[in-house]
């Protein structure tokens, strides 16, 4: 009997019904029982012999609906923040084998914010010479969004970005602030305008793997394995183009290639758990292999150091992490000495993770734009306000 895949998303958005998904392989023996976990704790079983089949436990932030489930699946009908943890399937056979195999993998529950990003502290009109002094705050999220300031749609220098800590509420999300301080110059007018915007954003991790290599005190390479152990049915990054020994001043020039996917892996080299600068690898060009799905390959080159040794091993580890960035902006645009508009734009991509073997894959991108255009120009008592709201699927 083998445990042949478990299908568990990396990331839900709070709110969102969840499939739990256990394939596997009786090879002849009978079925005893499939038992799901949350955290070690018990909160599905499927008995076949049983009159009914599925039992459900109650248990805080598994919703499990029964006329959903059954020995392959498990469905949660809504997820809250106490959904999050680790999820596992344990599958038993009947005698006389009375074998059982077992796979986890953790499930993350996020928060997006309700509103854009708010800019405060802009003055209605700039000059040459004035100072800018503003801060953007993110609505309430988990995990933190991340702020980045644009000056006319460039990166703000370092230097003008103030960064403070983020505020934790009482539920447990967080609000993210940033300011933005500098003297205005001649070259920060573009046509007569000074726009700032404020993006935040959320990094939802939806797939991660890693491999590691051992080489011994010898300068024997004991052959790559996966680390920490990968669910069944998901591949991992892979480790290539090692020797079968090493010694003192030998060159190591190896690659890391992350499994065929839709969006681009994260990749990252690590020496004894140490991260090594992104400018000491080797980006190379991506492996394509269909219209849509490609391998991701980086690069690693190093001579063998005695140092490098510790406790008789030289460790490399390689990790592939697999997101979907969701990006919420504001603007704040000064035209003529006047503050014209802002805007809140946001923008979500979802990429559906593949395996070598092609199975059923979807692939959505969803794009709102929001824009609220204020206008008091020529009537000092009339207010004009328009909405437009655009949703392409």
């Amino acid at each position: 009997m083998r445990l042949a895949r478990l299908e568990v998303p990396g990331a839900v958005v709070i709110g969102e019904n969840v499939w739990l998904k256990c394939d596997f392989d009786l090879e002849g023996d009978e079925l005893y029982s499939v038992k799901w976990y949350k955290n070690n704790v018990e909160f599905y079983r499927y008995q076949p012999r049983d009159r009914l089949h599925g039992q459900m436990y109650e248990l805080l932030g598994v919703y499990v609906e029964l006329s959903k489930s059954n020995a392959s699946h498990v469905f949660l009908k809504r997820s809250d923040l106490n959904t999050e943890g680790t999820y596992g399937c344990e599958v038993s056979s009947e005698a006389p084998h009375f074998k059982t195999v077992k796979a986890e993998d953790e499930l993350r529950v996020y928060v997006l914010p309700k509103e854009p990003p708010v800019i405060e502290g802009a003055d209605s009109m700039y000059e040459v010479g004035d100072r800018v002094n503003v801060t953007c705050s993110s609505g309430p999220s988990k995990p933190a969004a991340t702020l980045s300031w644009f000056i006319n749609g460039n990166p703000a220098n370092a230097t003008f970005v103030r960064k403070y800590s983020s505020i934790r509420h009482y539920s447990g999300l967080q609000t993210s602030q940033v300011g933005l301080e500098f003297i205005v110059g001649a070259k920060d007018f573009d046509q007569g305008k000074l726009k700032l915007r404020c993006v935040a954003t959320i990094s939802q991790v939806y797939s991660s793997g890693s491999e590691e290599l051992i080489i011994g005190d010898r300068g024997q390479a004991s052959g790559s394995h996966h680390v920490p152990y990968l669910v069944p049915g998901q591949d991992g990054p892979k480790i290539e183009g090692t020797s079968p020994r090493y010694e003192i001043g030998d060159l190591v020039d190896v690659n890391c290639t992350s499994a065929p996917a839709r969006s681009t892996a994260l990749l990252k080299w690590f020496i004894n758990d140490k991260e090594v600068a992104a400018n000491k690898t080797t980006p190379h060009p991506p492996i394509h292999y269909t219209e849509d799905l490609k391998a991701t390959v980086l690069g690693l080159r190093f001579r063998v150091e005695q140092n490098m040794f510790k406790s008789d091993e030289l460790r490399l580890k390689c990790t592939a992490t697999l997101s979907r960035v969701v990006s919420l902006s504001s603007d704040v645009t000064v035209v003529g000495g006047n503050q014209q508009n802002s805007g809140f734009h946001v923008s979500e991509n979802t990429v559906s993770v593949t395996n070598p073997t092609p199975r059923c894959c979807v692939e959505r991108t969803l794009w709102i734009s929001i824009l609220l255009t204020v206008l008091s120009a020529w009537y000092p008592n009339d207010l004009c306000s328009g909405l437009l709201m655009t949703s392409i699927y």
